[in-house]
Formats: C-alpha cells, sequence, structure tokens
C-alpha cells in the first residue's frame, strides 16, 4: 500500500501545513506590488500547485486567497468572491490531472476569465473584456507555468523528503 495515498483521515501534519501554505499565500500576495490589478503577477499563486500533489491542499489555497483578497484587494467584495471561485474552480481539477503542465494551465484560464469579468464588468477598468483577460491569464502563465511549474520540477520533485511531507500523490 503507498503511505502517500491520502485516506479518509487528515493527519495534523496536513492541517498544519496547509496553515502554514495559506499563511505563506496571504503574506506573499501582500507584500507584492503586483497582486491586483489589470496586469497582475501573483506570485502566491505558484503554490497552487501543491494541489496538483495532493488534493488535500485545495482548501488551504482557497482559503488563502479568500484571506488575501479580503485584507488587500482594492477592488473589494467582487474580488473576494469572483477572484477566490476563480481559484476554487481551478485547484480541485488541478489535483486529478496526472500531468503538471497541463494542470496548471486550469488556473490561468479560471482567473483569465473571471478576474477578467471583475475588472471590465464590476470595476469598470476601460479595457474590452478579451483584453483583461488576456492580461490576466498572460501573468498567471507566466507565474504559474512558466516559473511554478519547473520550479516544483527542479526543486521539489527531486527532494523525496519533502516529497514525503507532503504526502504526494504524484511526482
Amino acid at each position: 500500500m503507498n503511505t502517500n495515498q491520502p485516506t479518509g483521515k487528515i493527519t495534523t501534519r496536513e492541517i498544519a501545513f496547509g496553515a502554514v501554505l495559506a499563511a505563506v499565500y496571504v503574506a506573499i500576495t501582500l507584500i507584492n506590488p503586483l497582486s491586483f490589478g489589470e496586469v497582475q503577477f501573483r506570485f502566491s499563486e505558484i503554490l497552487v500547485l501543491f494541489c496538483f500533489y495532493n488534493r488535500r491542499f485545495c482548501i488551504p489555497m482557497i482559503i488563502g486567497c479568500l484571506i488575501a483578497n479580503f485584507i488587500a484587494s482594492p477592488f473589494g467584495w467582487i474580488d473576494v468572491i469572483l477572484g477566490t471561485a476563480g481559484t476554487a474552480l481551478a485547484v480541485f481539477p488541478m489535483s486529478r490531472i496526472k500531468n503538471m503542465w497541463v494542470s496548471s494551465l486550469l488556473p490561468v484560464v479560471t482567473n483569465a476569465v473571471l478576474v477578467g469579468v471583475m475588472l471590465t464588468y464590476f470595476v469598470g477598468v476601460p479595457l474590452p473584456l478579451w483584453q483583461n483577460m488576456v492580461f490576466v491569464g498572460i501573468g498567471q502563465f507566466v507565474v504559474i507555468t512558466a516559473i511554478g511549474v519547473p520550479l516544483f520540477k527542479v526543486a521539489l520533485e527531486r527532494n523525496k523528503p519533502f516529497m514525503g511531507l507532503i504526502r504526494a500523490e504524484k511526482g
């Protein structure tokens, strides 16, 4: 039996790691001046890749995004709802896809669409919807797919103790 496969029980270690993951997401979002706006490079989004390895990190990532948007978003409640929904709609399917490169595209698409809609129709950014979606999508792609995936592949997948710590299901 593979001990890295999650069972019905959530361990104290998973809860603690999830809490740290959510807190780190919030902290990175808050210190990064490019976390919000039409063109955004939210480097904390790299952390959603943890969901690829273990679906138990989906909830902490959603909570981290919700808290970060609640505390710091200049767009208010609509970003708390739509920005967090973009993460939520991405992370659960990410955990089911076997290819990290493909999995990394889910938050690119969900955030491009939902944040693009938010910027165009709720915030009033004077750009067409497609342009807001493209700008948000490019930022997400650069951070998650172009930077995040190689970083995880090189730094984390080769670190077997760390992969054991997060109870990685893949990698």
